[in-house]
C-alpha cells in the first residue's frame, strides 16, 4: 500500500496575486489607477512586505500592472493587441504540440468569421464598408504574394473592426497572425489570388447588401474553397 501524495497548498504570495487579481477583474481599481502602497497592502493582507513585492511582481509577469521606480505600481491597460499575442503564443504552441491541427483551426475560424459577416451586415458604417474595399484593392494591386497575403488578412480584420467588438477584433488577429504562412503559400499559386479576390468581392456585396444570409453564405463557400490549403508548408504546421 502507498501514500496519497500531498497537494501543495499554494504559497501566501500566489494567494495575495490573485486577491488582488480578483479585485482589479471586478472593477476594484481601474486602468491606471495606483494600487496603495507596499505598506498599506501589507496591513491589508496582513502579511509581510516581502510577500506583497512577490505577489505585485506576479501581477506584472501577467501584464496586469505596470511597477514604477520609486513610484509604486499601476494597473496596466490590456490592449487588444496583447491579447492577440497571447492567443498567438497558444496557438503556435499548441500546433507544435500536436494539440490543435488543421481541422480544429478551420472550425474556430469558420464558427467564428461566419458570425462577423452576419453582425457586420448589422452594425458596418459606410466607412467600414469601404476600409473593406481598400483592402480588397490592395490585395488586387499587390507586388507579391506576402503583400497580397498581408492584404488578405485586412480583408477579414476589418471585418472583424466593422462589428465594433474589440474582442472579435483580438480573436481574429491571433488566427490571421498564425495563418499568414499559408495565406502566403497558397497566394502564389497560379489562378489562387483571382479566385480569392472574387470571394471576398462576394461577401462585399453581401455586406453592403445589408444582407447577412447572403454574406454567410459567400463567407462560407470562401473559407470551404481554403481548406484545401491547410497543410504543412516548408515542414511547419499551418493555421
Amino acid at each position: 500500500m502507498e501514500f496519497t501524495q500531498l497537494q501543495r497548498e499554494p504559497s501566501l504570495a500566489s494567494r495575495v496575486t490573485e486577491s488582488m487579481l480578483a479585485t482589479i477583474a471586478s472593477g476594484g481599481f481601474a486602468p491606471g489607477d495606483w494600487l496603495p502602497s507596499e505598506r498599506e497592502l501589507s496591513d491589508q493582507f496582513g502579511v509581510s512586505r516581502t510577500v506583497i513585492r512577490e505577489a505585485v511582481r506576479g501581477l506584472e509577469a501577467k501584464g496586469v500592472v505596470e511597477v514604477r521606480s520609486g513610484r509604486g505600481a499601476r494597473v496596466a491597460h490590456v490592449s487588444s493587441s496583447r491579447v492577440s499575442e497571447s492567443l498567438q503564443l497558444y496557438l503556435s504552441g499548441a500546433q507544435s504540440q500536436q494539440l490543435l491541427g488543421p481541422p480544429e483551426i478551420s472550425e474556430v475560424r469558420a464558427t467564428l468569421e461566419l458570425r462577423l459577416v452576419e453582425l457586420a451586415c448589422e452594425k458596418a458604417t459606410e466607412a467600414d464598408l469601404d476600409e473593406i474595399q481598400a483592402s480588397l484593392t490592395e490585395m488586387a494591386a499587390a507586388a507579391t504574394a506576402a503583400a497580397a497575403a498581408a492584404e488578405d488578412a485586412e480583408f477579414h480584420r476589418r471585418i472583424a473592426l466593422a462589428t465594433h467588438n474589440a474582442l472579435y477584433v483580438a480573436l481574429l488577429e491571433s488566427l490571421n497572425a498564425v495563418m499568414m504562412p499559408i495565406r502566403e503559400h497558397s497566394l502564389e499559386l497560379e489562378g489562387r489570388r483571382e479566385r480569392t479576390l472574387a470571394q471576398h468581392g462576394a461577401v462585399l456585396d453581401a455586406l453592403r447588401a445589408r444582407d447577412p444570409r447572403g454574406a454567410r453564405a459567400a463567407m462560407g463557400g470562401h473559407l470551404d474553397d481554403s481548406r484545401q490549403y491547410y497543410e504543412p508548408v516548408d515542414g511547419t504546421e499551418p493555421s
